[in-house]
């Protein structure tokens, strides 16, 4: 056992993100090898929730510590209606054309469709819309 026996699991609407240390990975591939897969990018396991509470038993009776969150659990809410967000920080500090190729670079990190986050694109969106009424 390493130092860090901490698994994280992010529970999504479907599946669930397993970061967990190298260790662990005989315990993640005793699951159905089709409901489990390894996403490179995000550098975790991705398996479906029916398998989640085997596979928490499994860490534990390998004396891994399972820490669960919700994934939507830590969004940042605006503080009231037309209170300042990051995305209205954002248009407000630069300039018309940075602040363009900027939305643009964020488009297809936060869009929904692509595994964004709906509240910061939306956000991202109005912050915009506003800005351009201000301009």
């Amino acid at each position: 056992m390493s130092t860090d026996d901490t698994v994280r699991i992010v529970l999504g609407t479907v599946n669930a993100q397993v970061f967990s240390p190298f260790e662990a990975l005989g315990v993640i591939k005793t699951m159905p090898q089709r409901r489990r897969r390894w996403n490179a990018d995000e550098k975790c396991w991705v398996i479906s929730l029916s398998l989640l509470p085997d596979l928490k038993a499994a860490l534990a009776a390998e004396g891994f510590k399972v820490v669960v969150r919700d994934a939507h659990s830590h969004r940042a809410e605006p503080r009231g209606r037309g209170a300042a967000s990051w995305a209205d920080a954002m248009f407000a500090e630069l300039p018309k054309a940075l602040a363009e190729a900027a939305y643009k670079a964020l488009l297809p990190v936060l869009h929904p469709d692509r595994g964004g986050d709906t509240l910061a694109m939306q956000m991202l969106n109005a912050a915009r819309d506003k800005a351009a009424v201000s301009r």
